[in-house]
């Protein structure tokens, strides 16, 4: 299979429009707009068509077609970018052949390339975008009045995540590449058998309701974060000890990490829970990374459990 854009190729772009129109008109005079403007847009919109040969015919022919947008028509979760919309699958590929899968994961890939971290759909269908890691966040109405389900996934990256907890413990080499990029440090064999002495699984046992998100480049950790329950009120999480490598910054790395976090804790709890963070007045990427994620600034330092904050630090609080 192949799947090509039809950005500066006006020739493709009208084949797409004719098989769209012949093969699912309602959705026709949209779709059509899109990909116009797909021709010469820079980023957005975005219209990518599915060729492959049919059975017994010795020529490509179109199998489908997807395309991304910033918007996809929604009245409550106008805040979410950028959408995967218009994903059609030709009949004569869908019994036996996994082209949808196929469109999704190269539609997650081209937004991956793009520096997002999560792709965005909606649909009424019921238990299809399941299948291939999508995760229902909610419920809308689009702009034409009609209900709708909000899904997202991941985008695909050279960036993978691992979370440990209670029932996944840390091992012992993860947990000194964390130590390492949280201190930034240039380690000796001495420090090795210090930390091997001090810190290791055997010595340092988990809290049991510790929660650690870290994300990996080929083998080597790049980020990681902390999530941590109070004992006292089971509502009240904490979020600490955020990370990226220098030379991974910029990638959402960061936002990815705490998503991935908050939707742990949503899983793990009843509803009602709310997740403090402790950032520096003067941290400017920091605070705008949470105002991004829904954080808001309470303007004062609430406790959490024994850990101590400077003086230059507010709580920041986010209702999950």
């Amino acid at each position: 299979m192949k799947i090509l854009s039809v950005k500066n190729n006006t020739d493709l772009c009208e084949k797409v429009k004719d098989y769209c129109k012949n093969n699912w008109a309602k959705v026709y005079e949209n779709f059509a707009k899109t990909a116009d403007k797909s021709v010469t847009a820079e980023r957005f919109p975005q219209t990518w068509v599915m060729y492959e040969r049919r059975k017994d015919e010795p020529q490509l022919s179109i199998a489908g077609f997807y395309q991304l947008d910033e918007q996809d028509g929604l009245t409550v979760h106008t805040s979410l970018t950028p959408f995967i919309t218009t994903l059609f699958v030709d009949p004569h590929f869908r019994s036996t052949r996994h082209f949808g899968e196929a469109a999704l994961m190269h539609a997650r890939e081209m937004l991956g390339d793009m520096g997002y971290d999560t792709a965005y759909l909606h649909t009424d269908l019921v238990g299809y975008y399941e299948k291939y890691g999508f995760c229902e966040i909610g419920l809308d109405i689009t702009n034409y009045g009609s209900p709708t389900k909000v899904y997202c996934a991941d985008t695909v990256t050279d960036i993978y995540y691992e979370v440990y907890d209670k029932h996944n413990k840390k091992p012992d080499h993860i947990r000194l590449g964390i130590y390492k990029l949280q201190n930034r440090l240039n380690v000796s064999r001495a420090w090795h058998l210090w930390f091997d002495k001090h810190c290791s699984c055997k010595q340092w046992m988990d809290i049991a309701d510790d929660i650690t998100v870290t994300a990996f480049c080929d083998g080597r950790v790049v980020g990681s974060v902390n999530l941590l329950q109070s004992g006292s009120d089971k509502k009240n999480w904490y979020l600490g000890d955020l990370c990226v490598a220098e030379n991974f910054r910029r990638r959402g790395i960061a936002s990815k990490l705490l998503r991935k976090g908050m939707g742990l804790i949503r899983r793990k709890v009843n509803g009602g829970e709310y997740l403090y963070a402790y950032i520096d007045r003067d941290n400017k990427a920091s605070v705008g990374l949470h105002k991004k994620l829904g954080f808001a600034d309470t303007g004062e330092i609430r406790s959490f459990e024994e850990l101590m904050f400077g003086e230059e630090e507010t709580t920041w609080v986010k209702y999950l």
